[in-house]
């Protein structure tokens, strides 16, 4: 059967919107093989819900999606760790500002590690790098791109030329509304990046004075420290593209002159409740904690890749539940095709029905690499997945054969290789594989010789035993077969 329709230029390159350009590009990195990323990470004055979980998990496949293409990733994500929010929230509960990052920190780093995810090869702080965020600050005032007023030093806007290239703004937008503040300032949309202390507040000695970092020159300082002047990915939430991300390009370009900062933008959709966007004042915050205690942590990790990233994701537990269950069928599928690979002998020939089985789940693998390459299409993908699980239950399963259960098995592990949801199942976590099946075959055998002898209440009840095992028996008019849940 001929395999000459798959174009193999589709299996080999990754295509990614670039906000910046507003086109789907061929991904090509600065200094291959080498990939460095940047991800915007959270600022911890608060539990990470599951919007931070949907960008993690995102960013996360794309990095599987590099490495996959044998490409070596340079990843890191920070932590804003000083942050109107983080006093704000010190002051209420009355306790020292540096605890609130420290707790929030650890719970974040718990859950993402629950789901699953690779670490990041450096979590820089916003308070580990003072001194660097000065530096950068000192070569933006020394170019004529900054000045210093009586509250802080800011960035001059428009002395950058490419101001909204990012987010396609042509009019430079008011953002900050501190009355004393925008009195000081040459433009009301300059902004900060150095803010002189006030009562109560953390800072740390300058050449302007004492105070602590604007919010946008960190993520400029610290990406440029670890990665270089120029980077591949700069990846984060669409919901910060501006101000945040528009501002860390003109700081960051006018500092270091080059153009582009940044090669590729990549940008996750938003996450919602019931279509509004959750918030403190709705009551509508999902912790990523609570939603991975109730589901259990790869149904969830299954649940967030299912959707394209770019789109905003709408949170509905009921959802959730029936995308646990998707899982779960799909889990008890490879479960089956690993304890059954264990004892089957090797084909020695194929029959056709058999050998157009093979290649149409092998064209289905071809298929699923094609769509994670398009864009991260875990949509699409996930649709090819679910329909070859099905033809997976309906003909392998209920005639095993050698070529077809290694197909199967090949099929769900390349899924895996992106979803990284299986990794239990494909690292040899399911002990005595091959003793199960022989025992599961035993006992069909047995049950098969009672339907024959007529002793249907006796085979029914090894049915139903074997069902509250995990065990689904199915039986036509010839033999029985199995799977597991």
């Amino acid at each position: 059967m001929s395999t000459s329709h798959i174009n193999e230029s589709k299996l080999k390159n990754l295509f990614i919107r670039n906000t910046l350009t507003g086109k789907k590009e061929k991904f090509e990195p600065l200094k291959p093989p080498f990939v460095t990323l940047y991800h915007c990470g959270i600022t911890p004055y608060d539990y990470s819900h599951i919007g931070h979980l949907r960008a993690e998990v995102v960013v996360d496949v794309l990095r599987r999606t590099l490495r996959f293409l044998g490409y070596t990733d340079i990843a890191i994500s920070n932590f804003t760790n000083v942050d109107d929010k983080i006093i704000k929230r010190a002051k209420e509960e009355q306790i020292h500002w540096q605890e609130i990052p420290k707790r929030y920190i650890k719970y974040h780093l718990d859950v993402t590690k629950k789901i699953n995810n690779l670490p990041f090869c450096v979590y820089p702080k916003v308070t580990e790098h003072i001194e660097d965020i000065i530096k950068f600050i000192q070569i933006l005032i020394k170019k004529g791109y900054a000045y210093i007023g009586s509250t802080g030093v800011y960035f001059e806007v428009d002395k950058y030329p490419y101001y909204g290239q990012l987010s396609k703004r042509k009019n430079k937008e008011l953002w900050e509304q501190e009355i004393e503040v925008l009195k000081d300032k040459k433009r009301p949309y300059d902004f900060a990046l150095w803010k002189f202390k006030k009562p109560g507040e953390p800072y740390w000695n300058s050449p302007w004075g004492e105070g602590r970092p604007g919010w946008h020159i960190e993520c400029s300082t610290m990406s440029t420290k670890y990665l270089g002047k120029q980077i591949d990915i700069h990846s984060g939430g669409k919901d910060i593209t501006f101000p945040h991300h528009e501002n860390e390009i003109a700081q960051s370009e006018a500092a270091l002159g080059v153009n582009p900062w940044v090669k590729y933008w990549f940008h996750i959709g938003v996450v919602t409740v019931n279509g509004q966007k959750m918030s403190k004042s709705l009551k509508n915050i999902t912790r990523a904690g609570d939603v991975i205690e109730e589901f259990g942590a790869m149904p969830v990790r299954y649940y967030l890749i299912s959707s394209h990233y770019r789109n905003v994701l709408d949170i509905s537990y009921s959802d959730i539940e029936a995308k646990k269950k998707e899982y779960e069928r799909i889990t008890g599928t490879i479960k089956t095709l690993l304890t059954i690979f264990e004892d089957i002998e090797p084909s020695y020939k194929m029959e056709d029905r058999d050998k157009n089985l093979f290649y149409d789940i092998m064209k289905s693998r071809a298929r699923f690499i094609t769509a994670i390459l398009d864009d991260l299409n875990t949509a699409k993908a996930n649709l090819i997945l679910n329909k070859v699980d099905r033809l997976v239950n309906r003909e392998v399963l209920t005639k095993p054969n050698y070529s077809t259960v290694l197909a199967a098995i090949d099929f769900y592990s390349t899924a895996n290789r992106f979803y990284a949801t299986w990794d239990d199942l494909f690292k040899g976590k399911l002990e005595s594989q091959g003793l199960v099946h022989n025992l599961i075959e035993l006992l069909l055998e047995v049950r098969g010789k009672l339907r024959e002898e007529k002793y249907y209440e006796l085979a029914d009840h090894i049915r139903e035993e074997l069902n509250k095992l995990g065990v689904i028996v199915g039986d036509d008019d010839k033999k029985s077969n199995w799977r597991l849940k």
